[in-house]
């Protein structure tokens, strides 16, 4: 059975395998969640109120990305989908240690909200991964059922 993340009027699924690894749910403007599975293969979601400039979130993620991992391979433009949605960014390699990281730093506006997805695995992991990600993106954009008060 999925675990649900339900805090701060954010709530989505995800794996039974992930877990949360880091959530700052405090501030009005930005709030963020991290997730990980056992493989360390990490998925994070930054959402901001109102409307942001998605280029500008994307190409600021790749720019804190260069200053972490000083052994850049390419860049390339990535569209991924998330059910009906469409998140728009870049794919990143990067040569760490005997690995290639695959990096996504994907942006969407919806609902007077700002979203900013960077997924980060192994080049293998994430082809086996990428699924996963957009299914959870996919959970967090659609519209939640109402609760029901009794």
């Amino acid at each position: 059975m999925p675990n649900v993340f339900d805090q701060a009027d954010i709530r989505f699924i995800f794996p039974d395998n992930w877990k949360v690894i880091d959530s700052h749910l405090e501030s009005q403007h930005r709030r963020s969640i991290s997730l990980e599975n056992e493989s360390s293969v990490q998925w994070s979601v930054y959402i901001y109120s109102g409307s942001e400039n998605l280029d500008e979130l994307v190409e600021e993620t790749i720019r804190a990305m260069h200053m972490e991992y000083e052994d850049h391979e390419e860049s390339e433009p990535y569209r991924q989908m998330a059910g009906d949605y469409e998140l728009i960014g870049s794919r990143m390699y990067f040569n760490f240690m005997d690995f290639i990281l695959c990096i996504t730093a994907t942006a969407i506006e919806k609902d007077g909200h700002s979203y900013l997805f960077v997924a980060e695995a192994e080049d293998r992991e994430f082809d086996e991964n990428e699924a996963v990600f957009g299914a959870v993106a996919f959970s967090l954009l659609s519209p939640q059922p109402s609760a029901q008060t009794n």
